[in-house]
This record gives structure tokens, C-alpha cells and sequence, in this order.
């Protein structure tokens, strides 16, 4: 007979444990203590967690389990302090994270995912092929270290590590609530951002939900030749697509759109690019982040952005009234860039 293994408490909100205890015959409001004890103390077993009557945590021991802290390994930046940590979860999966210091702010970048499904050509994860869905404690475990390594506090988490958030959407959006849940973590959700290569169907489900992250879209470029190109998922859901769902969003949340788009070499970088974007979002509250490529194994084709080039682009955007940043490549000696992400390399 196949034994059954009894799911990490980690993985479950406050509101699904609370109803869980409840169908136990037990109170329901016993759930915000040990709650705490798990999130914001961050207990390693039920026998850790003073206070709490032994025939309760015995229980929840007979029902869930407290899977061990994924092993780290840790790398930082001998540029500008960005550190990246990866992480070997029990059954030998990996996923990385990145924690970047700007003057006085620290943010984290968190995976959703082991590898990632969706292949984009100039991504190093896209190279790995997906390997499984990481759970709402394996997000959460990413994001107490990063917490860990930033001194004690994060300004901002983003979504754009490993693997594409909306194909985990149902762990992603878990964590979410357990991270901003005020027994827990106690992290604003307005600081939270997902970015997405652009699943249409989840960021209507966004829009419609009642939850107060924001949304980042990758574009990567306006061109829809191009972009068919460099990511296969743009033969699933076209540009027009995307766009459509992201105006639906802003329509419904008021919030703004993060457009992201990466900047090659002699591809999309001229002010006729600039001016396709521009065409594409201008009717759309929205701003825009410039990244420029970085390079990765096994795309030796894609070049990085010229900055010259980039600043020119930026400047017809900002003209136009669209808000743009062009974004520095941080992390790069330790591949530790957005698109570099490649956990075992």
C-alpha cells in the first residue's frame, strides 16, 4: 500500500487551516497563533511553538508536516552588493532568487518555478526546460531568506525569477495571501508585483480578483514578427491579445501597467521601435521599464543593448508622455541579470 504524504502546512492560507480545525472540532481562531508561529517566527516543527497545548500540535503533526529549509547557496556581487541565492529543495529541484540594493531600498526577485515552460530563447531558465511547480512554502522559504540576506526588511518583492508566475498562478496567488496575511509576514501586497511573458487568461482572473498587487508585463519587444521569435509563447497569445487583457486590467484595478521591454542590439532599438511601442501602449495607463539584454549561453545571435541607442528610445517615450526607466543590468558577474537565471550553472 502506497503511504500518503501529509502536505506542508506552509502550503495552505490562514482562512483554509482556520476552516480545517474547524471540521477537526477544533477552534478556529487557535489557527492565527500558530499561524504567527510558522510565518512570522518562523518555527521549524510544531514542538516549537511554546504555548501551544500538546494535544493541538499533535494534531496538526498527524495531519501536516514542517518540510526542512531548503539548502542555500549564496553568491554577492562584487559590482554593486546584489546577491543571489540558490535554492536545493528536498527532492533536488532548484530555483534562485535575487536580492538588489538601490541607495537605501532593497527589493527581492523570486522564482514561481524550477526551470520554466515557456522557452524564451534569450532567457537562460527558458534553456533548462520546466521541471516542476514550486509551492506556496517553497515561494515563502525564497522570500525569509532574501528577507534574511537584505538585513531584516524588504521594500519590494517582484515575481520575475525562474519559471512564468501565471502558469503556477494558484501557488503564486497563495503565497501572495499568505505573505500579506497580518498574522504572518504582514507584507503589503502593494508592494508585490507579478510579471507575466503574458497569459491572457490569468491576467483577466487578476484583474477581477479583490487583490492589490500589480502587474508587470513583458513585451520584450512591439514587433509581433520578433517577438514570435523570441518566445514561443507569442504564438499562443498574440500582442493584441495581451494588450487587450492588459487595458481590461487597468480599466478594472486603476492601476498602473509595468511594460517591459528588452532592448538587442540592432533588433529592437531604433526610433522606429520606439515609436511601434509607443503605438501600442499610449492609450493605456501605463509605464515603461527599458532593460537592457543581458547575455546568456546559447544565444549568441541576441547582442546587449547599445546605451546611446536605449537613451534615444527612452527619450521619445518620455516625450510622449509614457513614464520610462531604463534599467541597468545589476548582478551580472555573478549571472545574477534579469534573463541570466540558470539554477545548477
Amino acid at each position: 500500500m502506497e503511504l500518503m504524504t501529509k502536505p506542508d502546512i506552509r502550503d495552505f492560507t490562514r482562512q483554509e487551516l482556520a476552516g480545517s480545525m474547524i471540521a477537526m472540532g477544533e477552534k478556529g481562531s487557535r489557527i492565527d497563533r500558530i499561524f504567527n508561529f510558522l510565518h512570522r517566527k518562523g518555527a521549524e516543527s510544531f514542538d516549537a511553538m511554546p504555548g501551544v497545548q500538546e494535544e493541538f500540535r499533535s494534531k496538526l503533526a498527524a495531519k501536516y508536516t514542517i518540510a526542512p529549509f531548503p539548502a542555500v547557496e549564496k553568491r554577492v556581487s562584487g559590482i554593486d552588493r546584489t546577491i543571489k541565492l540558490l535554492f536545493t529543495f528536498p527532492d533536488g529541484a532548484k530555483a534562485e532568487s535575487v536580492v538588489l540594493f538601490n541607495k537605501e531600498t532593497a527589493s527581492a526577485c523570486l522564482s514561481s518555478q524550477a526551470g520554466c515552460a515557456c522557452g524564451c530563447t534569450f532567457c537562460a531558465t527558458g534553456a533548462l526546460g520546466f521541471k516542476r511547480d514550486l509551492k506556496p512554502s517553497e515561494i515563502l522559504a525564497q522570500f525569509a531568506a532574501c528577507r534574511r540576506e537584505a538585513g531584516g526588511t524588504l521594500d519590494s518583492v517582484v515575481f520575475m525569477g525562474m519559471g512564468e508566475p501565471f502558469l503556477n498562478w494558484a501557488n503564486v496567488k497563495k503565497s501572495v495571501l499568505i505573505l500579506s496575511d497580518n498574522k504572518g509576514y504582514n507584507f503589503p501586497q502593494s508592494k508585490i508585483t507579478v510579471s507575466t511573458v503574458g497569459i491572457v487568461p490569468v491576467i483577466r482572473d487578476l484583474a477581477d480578483s479583490h487583490l492589490g498587487i500589480r502587474l508587470a508585463v513583458s513585451l520584450i519587444t512591439a514587433d509581433e514578427a520578433q517577438r514570435a521569435e523570441l518566445t514561443p509563447m507569442a504564438k499562443k497569445y498574440s500582442l493584441r491579445e495581451i494588450i487587450g487583457a492588459a487595458r481590461y486590467y487597468g480599466d478594472r484595478t486603476k492601476k498602473a501597467v509595468l511594460f517591459e521591454y528588452i532592448v538587442f542590439d540592432g533588433l529592437n532599438d531604433s526610433p522606429a521601435d520606439a515609436q511601434k511601442l509607443l503605438a501600442l501602449i499610449k492609450d493605456l495607463h501605463g509605464k515603461v521599464n527599458l532593460i537592457m539584454y543581458n547575455p546568456t549561453p546559447g544565444a549568441a545571435a541576441l547582442k546587449p543593448g547599445n546605451l546611446e541607442k536605449a537613451k534615444a528610445m527612452q527619450k521619445i517615450l518620455v516625450e510622449a508622455g509614457i513614464r520610462t526607466h531604463l534599467r541597468r543590468e545589476r548582478g551580472a558577474d555573478i549571472a545574477a541579470a534579469c534573463g541570466q537565471l540558470a539554477a545548477g550553472a
